[in-house]
């Protein structure tokens, strides 16, 4: 069965497999930089059941390095099918532009490994940069789904290999169920099989188009719910579907449950733009469905950088959240909702916060987070994984506690090396973005990538 918990790492068993420090590599030029990720961004495991650590801010005994390629990246994508890991990696090819041969890093492989680090496999290449890519079950079979470039691609898996169809060319937008983990209150498999998805004709017409996951290629696609303005679509969750529909120089943002629609005015159905299904802001994005239903209880979006809300009974409005203290957390977005918790992550910290007020509210509405997951110092708010107990995410070293502090003071003594009164300065020591866990419960936080900076691992041996 697939297992999912979102693209900072896979846990499986006893053991999270993860990208051990997060680089970005779509701005590199030449293979030494991008061995130079390499060193640090490689695929990890680590067994959550015996972390064996200093302390929270130190590298844990036992972290193993499964294999070297640089999967903690802006396209880091992981998930795990019986004894296999599929990820994303940057391409390594060479392309021949109009400047000459250049490397696009930007560009990704998806691969397979299995899960001891054997057998790794280069399964397709997207030739363009991936915007959107799902791994959905269908028929009893495993497809990627994946929106690179201009072109819609659907790959079947079996038993760590896959092969790969074209599915759409010139697409601008797409509807591809949303992957869920099975963590998630609510969570559904179920969707109908079929990709949605925005090209142009030859006279540049906008056409909405549908095709089966299953097809052959981008001669079995089929123009549906023909309109005469634009549609662009938003977001998928299963068969609950979010578009634009732009006519003249109105743009308006609506929803669908194709899963109710059927008979001999199917396709006709499918786009519609009546005030019955229209949010009141005229783009949307960032979309998290609180409750699925028919068809929905309450959705959540951002619409010009704030988050909004509309439910069931008509009631929408602006959604503020504040801290105790009454500070706006307007800079924190949404991660992951389960059921009606949702957690906000920011540059600076993990907050859960009830929207159970969403579904039955009217109007603007404010709310206090009911706890601080956790505080950072600097974060990265684009990769983030969760389990249902902790919530896995990449940051920069923090500096010692006092009692760790006191610890090393204590090594360094024992080892006859003078302690020094001197504050630790961590980002010039080691400025790297590694992998953290914290618990919901407890709050308690863990770091659990291999730093470069080597006093940070608990089985460093300070000698005089």
């Amino acid at each position: 069965e697939l297992i999912y918990n979102g693209n900072a790492g896979v846990t499986i068993g006893d053991y999270l497999y993860f990208g051990n420090s997060y680089n970005e590599v779509s701005s590199l030029s030449d293979m030494s930089g991008l061995r130079d990720v390499r060193k640090s961004s490689y695929l990890a495991r680590i067994n959550l059941e015996n972390i064996n650590a200093k302390g929270q801010n130190f590298t844990p005994n036992g972290v193993e390095k499964v294999n070297s390629e640089a999967v903690a990246q802006e396209n880091q994508f992981m998930f795990a099918i019986g004894n296999y890991i599929y990820y994303l990696k940057p391409d390594v090819h060479r392309y021949t532009t109009d400047d000459g041969a250049s490397y696009q890093f930007g560009y990704s492989v998806l691969c397979s490994v299995k899960l001891n680090g054997d057998g790794n496999r280069e399964i397709y290449t997207y030739q363009g940069e991936v915007t959107e890519i799902e791994v959905l079950k269908y028929d009893g079979r495993y497809y990627v789904v994946a929106f690179a470039g201009d072109q819609l691609f659907a790959t079947r898996l079996n038993n760590g290999k896959g092969s790969t169809k074209v599915l759409g060319e010139g697409v601008t937008s797409v509807a591809i169920p949303k992957t869920q983990g099975a963590e998630l209150d609510g969570y559904s498999d179920e969707w109908n099989g079929k990709i949605y998805f925005t090209d142009t004709d030859e006279n540049d017409v906008s056409k909405v188009k549908e095709v089966a996951v299953t097809a052959d290629g981008t001669e079995d696609a089929e123009v549906i719910g023909d309109k005469n303005g634009t549609v662009s679509f938003v977001y998928r969750q299963n068969d609950l579907i979010f578009y634009t529909y732009t006519s003249g120089s109105t743009t308006r943002t609506y929803y669908n449950n194709v899963k109710a629609l059927s008979g001999e005015y199917y396709k006709n159905e499918i786009i519609l733009v009546d005030n019955a299904h229209e949010f009141s802001s005229a783009t949307i994005s960032n979309v998290f469905v609180l409750q699925y239903g028919t068809p929905f209880e309450t959705v959540v979006y951002t619409a010009n950088s704030a988050i909004y809300y509309k439910n069931s009974m008509n009631g929408s409005g602006r959604v503020t959240i504040s801290d105790d203290a009454g500070n706006s957390l307007s800079s924190a977005t949404i991660m992951v909702v389960d059921d009606r918790l949702a957690y906000l992550i920011s540059s600076t910290g993990i907050y859960e916060v009830d929207f159970a007020r969403l579904t039955t509210g009217s109007g603007d509405i404010s709310i206090t987070p009911t706890k601080t997951v956790a505080t950072m110092t600097s974060i990265n708010t684009t990769l983030y994984s969760y389990d249902g107990e902790y919530i896995y995410f990449y940051a920069g070293l923090e500096a010692l506690t006092d009692e760790e502090q006191e610890l090393i003071n204590n090594e360094k003594e024992e080892a006859g090396i003078e302690v020094s009164d001197e504050e630790e300065d961590i980002t010039s020591l080691d400025d790297g973005t590694y992998l953290y866990r914290v618990s919901i419960a407890t709050g308690d936080t863990q770091l659990l990538g291999i730093t470069d900076y080597e006093e940070r691992h608990s089985s460093y041996v300070y000698k005089k």
